[in-house]
Order: structure tokens, then C-alpha cells, then sequence
């Protein structure tokens, strides 16, 4: 990367700290006030500007991710390059992380077991049906789950819908 384009990330980086800053003592005065409109209009715009510096460090993460996983490995590998000391950077290596899941769960149990692979399967539930269980009791049918079993959190969050 060019040295303005360095310089412009580091600009950049410290009006989004004093931002932070502003923002900051901006929250503080808007909640001393204790006035729930004002508050809730201070945390749309807080929510807005959170949305346009996503949406930009989005690209960003994407053009990175890209240059991880595409760009620099082919450029490597056609010059034959496995790992590289480069000044200035460090040793680069290009690495592989592995991933896999079943296409149909029952039977790809079934084969673990079968090939005497067994010891890797785990019985478990899925988090989000979990929660969705706890929240059905507790709310349709009174009830909680065993405090020493389980953990259950309720959090509130503020939720804005355009009228």
C-alpha cells in the first residue's frame, strides 16, 4: 500500500478515536437528561453512524479477505513460493484451515460409527433451540429452567422500525 494511502488509514483512524469522543460525551448529556425522546433520538443517529462506518469497514474486511484467501496465495504459488520473509512485513505463509459438515446428519452418524469413528459424535442441541425452549416456558407456560442445569439470560435490546 502506498504511504498516502498508510497516512490516510492513520488520519482516518485517530478523527474516528475523537469521534468516539464526542459520541461519548454526547450519550452522557443526552442521558443526563433523562428525557425518553431525546434519548431515543440520540441512539437512532448513534445507530445510523454505526451502520455507515460498518458498511465501509465491510468493504474494507471484504477486499482484506479477498487478498488472504485469493489473491496472495495464487500470486505465491505461481512464483513457486511456500513461506517468505519479507522486511518490513514478517514470514508469510500460506496456511489451510479445513471445514466440513454432514449432508444428511443420520447417515453420516451412522457411517462415523460404522468405521469405528464413533468417539467423535456428540450428542448436543442446538443453542438457538435451546433458547427458544426456555422462552416458550417462561412466557407461555410460566415456568423456568432448572437454575442448576441451565443458564438463562434475558437481555433487553432497543429495536427501530421505520413508520
Amino acid at each position: 500500500m502506498r504511504e498516502e494511502t498508510l497516512d490516510g488509514i492513520k488520519t482516518l483512524s485517530s478523527m474516528l478515536y475523537a469521534l468516539g469522543e464526542l459520541i461519548r460525551r454526547d450519550t452522557e448529556q443526552a442521558v443526563a437528561t433523562n428525557d425518553h425522546i431525546e434519548i431515543i433520538r440520540h441512539y437512532a443517529h448513534m445507530r445510523e453512524a454505526a451502520s455507515i462506518i460498518k458498511e465501509a469497514r465491510t468493504a474494507i474486511s471484504d477486499m482484506e479477505e479477498k487478498m488472504s484467501r485469493e489473491t496472495v496465495p495464487e500470486t505465491m504459488r505461481a512464483h513457486g513460493v511456500k513461506t517468505i520473509t519479507v522486511i518490513g512485513v514478517g514470514r508469510v505463509t500460506i496456511s489451510h484451515r479445513f471445514s466440513c459438515s454432514m449432508l444428511d446428519k443420520e447417515s453420516g452418524i451412522t457411517w462415523l460409527k460404522d468405521t469405528g469413528n464413533g468417539g467423535i459424535v456428540q450428542e448436543t442441541v442446538n443453542s438457538s433451540t435451546l433458547s427458544a425452549f426456555a422462552k416458550d416456558l417462561i412466557q407461555n407456560h410460566g415456568k423456568e429452567l432448572p437454575n442448576n442445569l441451565f443458564k438463562t439470560s434475558i437481555n433487553p435490546f432497543t429495536s427501530i422500525t421505520k413508520v
